[in-house]
């Protein structure tokens, strides 16, 4: 049998159950099939294999991201960047690109935290008055926005507007402030133009792209129609997979809402291909931390308030039955304690009216979960999902927002693993930077942006860390005969890394680039030629 990608003289670290190290690895039609030393890969090879010589680079399974949303990624490569350290440098940004666009075309950003800003507050729709475009700009966390006073009359909204969940944020004199929270966005982004289907392909081929450029081989999708609020996003996604156009494989979750247009289409639990299969019902039970939307059982320093569940326990305990009688998989976002109890309350009372074994339900994002939660989900098989990089990103806004006696409690990762919950790590990208490299090095180092330590005793090893990218990835999405370790009749899906990997730094870790990106064989993205590529465009210029 003839190979045709033979990867050798590397550290192939094989994250199985027996911790298997390898030299070499073969690749034949999409798959593994072999593993082993130099000399046992060998005997596959032939005139048209290419052989790969890597130099005693790291190898390890293609890294999953299990919680991102693709769309939004890609659209947020093409909007205004609002990941500044200043109000004034935002609307700066949002002239600048005003001054491209027609006079009613809306203006779209995203990424501010107002925590980061010179001014340490919101921006509100009165620094935006000399622009008249409608503007919409999203908190990097997805759950807050703030727009001007041309997208509130564009919209219809004003201060008499109401949302069952969520706020209008009003100043002393009971006037809009422009900023949003939760339901809220929605009076507005209801009233926006819709994407077109040309539009919501390229923004996938620029987060594909942007993907491979940091070893990100498959993904989980927190919800078809989430962005745009359609579920036309499955079916673009759907049609781009059957026409071999985009490289990361994808399982993907549908929001609750669109579950009678999954069945409308005949949509299967795990059905699809290994390129884009159907995974979760995926549901809300609460906000953020920094936004301080999150159902909490303590309140919070500044406001004391509790933040808001989306839903009533019986509604929520309603959907998660009907959902978990008709055989699938849930996964609900749930980031405070007193809603992450609402969720596991739920999920108790559907397996307790319909026993099922090895449902994996997961809670994504699982933020704050002390050891009478921890248990449950472990008794209960639950699947935590959280993201490691929001640790370094908001962890110091968490110690703010936060009791003393809840701050333990916050993406306690060590503990996750220590009961068994199998931590499948994430982005939730574009809320923080997809890279899984920034996620791994918070896990090892739960270092903030100011440099202090969050839960130092909640920090994991470097393999352990790679296991959430990896193994437990796949476990969270029923895929992990298929892909999450090296082994023989697997998915040929690797990610290389520098050598000396396994005995990098934190720092280094963070600084880490990706030197190679290989799906089903194929080499996707290599560091050198990327380099070569934009050295060439430079030139070009």
């Amino acid at each position: 049998m003839e190979a045709e990608t033979i990867l050798q003289n590397g550290v192939i670290v094989s994250m199985d159950d027996d911790h298997h190290y390898f030299k070499a690895i073969a690749i034949k039609n999409g798959r593994i099939i072999a593993l082993g030393d130099n000399s046992d890969v060998q005997q596959y090879t032939g005139k048209d294999t290419k052989v790969i010589d890597l130099e005693g680079k790291t190898v390890v399974p293609g890294l999953i991201d299990a919680h991102q949303h693709m769309f939004s990624t890609g659209f947020n490569l093409q909007n205004v960047d609002c990941r500044v350290t200043s109000i004034k440098e935002m609307v700066e940004r949002v002239k600048e690109r005003a001054q491209f666009c027609d006079p009613e075309e809306w203006i779209i950003g995203w990424g501010f935290d107002e925590s980061s800003l010179t001014e340490k507050r919101l921006p509100t729709k009165d620094d935006f008055v000399d622009i008249n475009n409608p503007i919409f700009i999203s908190r990097y966390c997805l759950h807050a926005a703030v727009v001007n006073d041309t997208a509130l009359k564009t919209a219809g909204v004003t201060k008499e507007s109401t949302v069952d969940t969520g706020e209008l944020k009003k100043d002393n004199n009971g006037e809009l402030t422009g900023v949003l929270k939760e339901e809220a966005m929605d009076l507005v982004t209801a009233k926006m133009p819709p994407y077109s289907t040309e539009q919501m392909k390229q923004a996938l081929r620029l987060a594909d792209k942007y993907y491979v450029q940091h070893g990100i081989t498959a993904v989980h999708e927190a919800g078809f129609g989430f962005i745009t609020g359609s579920f036309k996003e499955y079916t673009v996604f759907n049609d781009m997979v059957e026409n071999q156009s985009l490289n990361v494989r994808m399982n993907g979750m549908i929001l609750n809402r669109f579950y009678k247009n999954a069945r409308d289409m005949n949509l299967k639990p795990g059905s699809g291909s290994h390129r884009l299969k159907i995974g979760p019902i995926k549901m809300f039970a609460d906000g953020t931390i920094s936004g301080m939307t999150a159902s909490v059982t303590k309140a919070y320093r500044d406001n004391n308030g509790y933040g808001q569940l989306v839903h009533s326990y019986e509604d929520l305990a309603r959907s998660v039955l009907e959902v978990h009688k008709a055989g699938w998989q849930i996964a609900i976002h749930a980031i405070g304690d007193h809603a992450v109890k609402q969720v596991l309350d739920a999920y108790e009372n559907a397996l307790e009216k319909f026993p099922r074994s090895d449902c994996r339900h997961r809670i994504e994002h699982a933020s704050i979960a002390n050891k009478n939660l921890l248990q449950r989900m472990s008794r209960l098989g639950i699947i935590s999902v959280p993201q490691p990089s929001l640790i370094h990103l908001a962890g110091d806004v968490y110690m703010e927002n936060l009791q003393d006696d809840v701050i333990n409690h916050v993406f306690a990762i060590n503990s996750f693993c220590k009961y068994g919950l199998t931590p499948a790590g994430s982005s939730d990208s574009p809320a923080t930077p997809c890279s899984p490299m920034l996620g791994i090095y918070t896990a090892v180092s739960r270092e903030t942006k100011n440099g202090k330590c969050f839960i130092p005793e909640e920090r994991v090893s470097l393999y352990e860390a790679l296991k959430m990218y990896t193994k437990h990835a796949a476990y969270a999405s029923f895929e992990e005969t298929e892909k999450g370790t090296l082994e023989v009749g697997k998915l040929g899906d690797l990610t290389i890394l520098p050598k000396g990997f396994l005995n990098f730094s934190p720092q280094q870790i963070k600084n880490t680039e990706i030197d190679m990106t290989i799906i089903g064989g194929e080499i996707i993205y290599e560091k050198e030629r990327d380099f070569n590529e934009k050295q060439r465009e430079k030139e070009f210029n």
